[in-house]
């Protein structure tokens, strides 16, 4: 390989839950939602948390059986591999509550790398100057 072609990179990948919908799941948190799981159990909650794998939590929940059988929980786990479908409110835009959470990242990110490239204030140096 050439020097030019040893110095030329890839651009760097953008994160997993980036390249997904998962962020938009994520971007759900605090909103009512219907989890459809894949055994037919349907789940209404407040959606607490939402991982990078979509493992979901939900509080405050009504666990609907196919029979009918409703059963109220105080927090449930669902793990991704038993979701089918997340519903939500007709009223929430999910563009904007996509572009809004992945906003949210870039800021951190930013945050994060001007921390690394300063590094860490130390007050205690500060003072001894």
């Amino acid at each position: 390989p050439t020097s030019s072609e040893r110095t030329s990179r890839a651009p760097p990948m953008p994160p997993r839950n980036e390249k997904s919908l998962v962020c938009f799941i994520q971007a759900l948190v605090g909103t009512t939602v219907v989890i459809e799981c894949r055994d037919d159990v349907a789940v209404r909650g407040q959606l607490e948390f939402c991982d990078d794998d979509m493992h979901c939590t939900l509080t405050s929940a009504i666990r609907v059986t196919p029979g009918g059988e409703k059963t109220k929980l105080d927090r449930i786990f669902i793990r991704a591999r038993m979701i089918r479908y997340v519903h939500f409110a007709p009223s929430i835009d999910p563009s904007a509550l996509i572009e809004t959470k992945r906003q949210e990242w870039f800021e951190g990110s930013r945050h994060y790398a001007k921390a690394a490239a300063f590094g860490p204030k130390n007050e205690a140096k500060a003072i001894l100057d």
